[in-house]
């Protein structure tokens, strides 16, 4: 049992949550959808993985890994997708956001399938940017706030995911820092998706 990565898991599922209730939730379906797609992977996962480490085994961390790799395939081009639109101040193109998904779920196999996690790599090298460019353009058109709280939220993201190589000497475990940065990302994600054009 690791206590204070279970902690720092049920912190991340809970923001997760709040995120989907108070932000996620009033959007259109479409939208909705597309936010979910990475936010709720993340959440369920998160839960998953704090069930696991309170010494759960082995279906836990089955379930963790299985929204892990949602959340890194489909929610990664569908928050791409869904921040150009947020962006743009356009509603959603249905069609568009359909061939989103199936690409998102055809990584997704291939990830499940194959084990070759390398897919998840190269998604997160394009998306993030991506994401961090919309927001600098954002900015760019006057749109602050979704600007602003895009880029903090790929920087909080960024910041988990690479803690190790820059807070290497932290009193605080690397895998608690990603849990608290990601939940500061996922709460940035929905204070700029309250924008959402509908």
């Amino acid at each position: 049992m690791e206590l204070s990565h279970a902690i720092s898991d049920i912190i991340l599922a809970l923001v997760g949550f709040f995120v989907f209730f108070r932000y996620l939730f009033k959007l259109d379906l479409v939208a909705c959808l597309l936010w979910e797609a990475f936010v709720l992977s993340v959440t369920v996962a998160a839960l998953f993985g704090a069930f696991r480490f309170l010494g759960f085994s082995p279906y836990p961390l089955i379930v963790s890994e299985f929204f892990q790799h949602l959340a890194g395939t489909v929610g990664a081009l569908c928050l791409v997708f869904v921040t150009l639109f947020l962006v743009l101040k356009k509603p959603i193109p249905v069609s568009f956001a359909y061939i989103v998904v199936a690409l998102g779920f055809v990584a997704f196999a291939v990830v499940r399938l194959t084990d070759n996690l390398q897919v998840l790599n190269i998604i997160s090298l394009v998306c993030i940017p991506a994401v961090l460019i919309l927001g600098i353009w954002a900015l760019i058109k006057g749109e602050r706030s979704i600007g602003a709280w895009l880029i903090l939220a790929v920087v909080a993201l960024v910041m988990g995911t690479y803690n190790k190589s820059f807070m290497a000497n932290s009193i605080i475990d690397h895998i608690d820092i990603y849990h608290y940065l990601l939940a500061i990302s996922l709460f940035c994600f929905g204070r700029a998706a309250r924008h959402q054009t509908h």
